[in-house]
């Protein structure tokens, strides 16, 4: 009997020993990509006037992200109707700040709209706005180098649609994830 019972601890040990090891190792490690978005961040009203005040054009990109499988996105369009520049620039400023807390996202690979507000045509940019299409779904707003979280878990999607609509740009969104190619 005391033969089976020294047999069997060791497996027992084993057993309780190397699920707590594995758990400790996946608590300490690094992920390879952020998994979470934080807030609190700035709040935006110091960038709204910036923006809708002394942009005179706007420049929308299209990124397809990083698992695109090939495909191409249009090519920039640069809108400098004062009217639309305006709608745009509101849209964006307008949004509340992102929401305090983490929020576990799912994938994000950099699908987006890319803006740019400038001055000037060819002139530097006083602010960017990536509206993310996947992942947390929310708009980065980085006005004089401050940047600033934006709306809420998956509010960039239907704000990129009335973006476009407001640009007159006829562009179709992608979907939120690429079939297999």
């Amino acid at each position: 009997m005391t033969g089976s019972v020294r047999q069997s601890v060791p497996l027992l040990l084993a057993a309780v020993v190397a699920p707590a090891l594995a758990l400790t190792a996946c608590t300490s490690a690094v992920p390879a990509r952020p998994v979470a978005r934080t807030s609190p961040q700035p709040t935006v009203a110091s960038a709204d006037p910036v923006i809708s005040g002394a942009a005179r054009q706007v420049t929308l990109g299209m990124n397809y992200g990083a698992n695109a499988h090939g495909r191409k996105p249009p090519a920039p369009v640069t809108v400098t109707d004062p009217a639309k520049v305006s709608a745009i620039a509101g849209l964006v400023a307008d949004q509340p700040p992102w929401p305090p807390g983490t929020y576990n996202c799912p994938m994000a690979d950099g699908m987006a709209i890319d803006i740019a507000f400038r001055a000037r045509p060819g002139g530097p940019a006083l602010a960017t706005a990536v509206l993310d299409l996947n992942g947390c779904g929310g708009t980065d707003l980085t006005v004089g180098g401050k940047d600033y979280g934006l709306g809420h878990p998956d509010s960039a999607r239907p704000l990129a649609a009335k973006v476009l609509k407001a640009a007159d740009i006829p562009w179709k969104l992608p979907p939120p994830y690429w079939p297999p190619a």
